[in-house]
């Protein structure tokens, strides 16, 4: 019941219209193989920098929205927020 409750709950804060439809649920599909678009360099990278990255883009495409851009990288709001304050971003 609670992972229920936590799809809907991510689909709510991520959706742009009042309505659900089945494209806000789009995390239920099945996935086969490693997420796509994440591919390491040949000279390695730095997974801080990559992290970083990550939670800067989360927070623009949200509006700096903590919660909403915590559920886009599968974070609760502590964790984005500590984040935030570990890399040390402003608005």
């Amino acid at each position: 019941m609670r992972e229920l409750r936590n799809v809907v709950e991510r689909a709510v804060l991520l959706s742009e219209g009042s309505v659900l439809t089945e494209e806000d649920f789009s995390m239920l599909r099945r996935r086969d193989g490693p997420p796509t678009g994440v591919t390491l360099p040949l000279a390695g990278t730095s997974l801080e920098a990559m992290e970083r990255d990550l939670v800067v883009q989360a927070l623009e495409r949200t509006g700096w929205n903590q919660t909403r851009a915590a559920v886009l990288l599968g974070l609760n709001r502590d964790q984005i927020r500590y984040r935030i304050e570990k890399f040390g971003l402003k608005r």
